[in-house]
């Protein structure tokens, strides 16, 4: 099978294999960020490397600090499902997503109490 690297950071790599996403530490632990329908399509790792993001069908945060490896899943229920196609971070523990609308929308989280949309506003030029 063919590895696509997704996203780079120091310490961490977030691959894919056709529909399945992981993410690898330089230490040699790795983690799935689970299956999606047709191929992910962007990831990103935080820049303080304590988290990653993964999204196509739908978006996965996974933590990268202890414990290693803990994912949650958002927009990937049946009714609720967004095809987002790039995503940037805003925050520590923040990020933006757009999807086929091309528009952005917010994303404010922790690992405790995760995900509220804050916002909605067109794409920048």
């Amino acid at each position: 099978m063919t590895t696509h690297e997704l996203a780079r950071s120091a310490d961490y790599i977030v691959q894919h294999e056709y529909e399945q996403a992981r993410v690898t530490a330089v230490d040699g632990r790795h983690a799935s960020l689970g299956e999606f329908y047709g191929d992910p399509a962007v990831a990103l790792i935080d820049f303080n490397e304590q988290w990653c993001a993964v999204a196509g069908e739908g978006l996965v945060l996974c933590r990268l600090e202890q414990p290693f490896g803990r994912c949650e899943e958002y927009f990937r229920q049946p009714g609720e499902v967004r095809w987002i196609t790039a995503l940037r971070q805003t925050g520590a523990f923040a990020l933006e997503w757009r999807d086929e609308d091309e528009v952005w929308h917010s994303l404010d989280f922790d690992f405790e109490t995760i995900v509220t949309e804050t916002s909605r506003r067109p794409a920048k030029p």
